[in-house]
């Protein structure tokens, strides 16, 4: 009679003479430390891991530090964009990254200062309008509080803005790389 294998020993006979060469070893161990720096990553910013915790996950991923510290860094600047709340990305930002360059990692807070006050004084500029607009639809008054970021002239605002610090952003971060690839 003949005898019924499963699925598990059929794949084993089949791949029983393959083997890794060092490259297809080093490839694979790359990709495995960066699934597992990714997936920590997306954990502390999700929130579901505190910063305490994922770099105690991160020291216990076996690999040379300089290279997660590389990774990470590539990762946490790949999706930064300065219109959006970044505060968890930044400070872990701050963290790994110091001892790269801190000047280049400053400068994206003096950045992000900048698009901060310049936003406030986009806000300014759209509350008086709208004010304006308001008034001579006969509405007006001490009691009147106008919800800004409502208005289409501030996503208009906004959406400007962005773009000009986008493109400093994209500066920044092309400076960052060059400077992590030099090391």
């Amino acid at each position: 009679m003949a005898e019924i294998k499963s699925a598990i020993e059929l794949a084993m006979e089949r791949t029983r003479n393959l083997i890794m060469d060092d490259h297809e070893k080093r490839e694979f161990q790359k990709k495995d430390l960066e699934n597992r720096v990714r997936a920590l990553l997306r954990r502390y910013l999700e929130g579901i891991t505190e910063m305490d915790r994922a770099m105690t996950e991160m020291d216990e991923i076996e690999a040379e530090p300089r290279f997660k510290q590389k990774f990470l860094v590539n990762l946490l600047i790949e999706d930064l964009d300065i219109t959006k709340e970044n505060g968890r990305a930044l400070d872990l930002l701050h963290l790994v990254g110091n001892g790269l360059s801190g000047r280049i990692v400053a400068r994206l807070d003096e950045i992000r200062d900048e698009f901060v006050l310049e936003m406030e004084k986009k806000k300014s500029v759209v509350r008086s309008k709208i004010e304006s607009r308001l008034e001579g639809m006969g509405i007006a008054g001490n009691g009147l509080d106008i919800n800004v970021e409502a208005w289409e002239e501030w996503d208009d605002a906004r959406a400007k803005t962005g773009l000009i610090f986008r493109k400093q952003v994209d500066e920044w971060k092309e400076r960052l790389v060059k400077t992590l690839d030099k090391d």
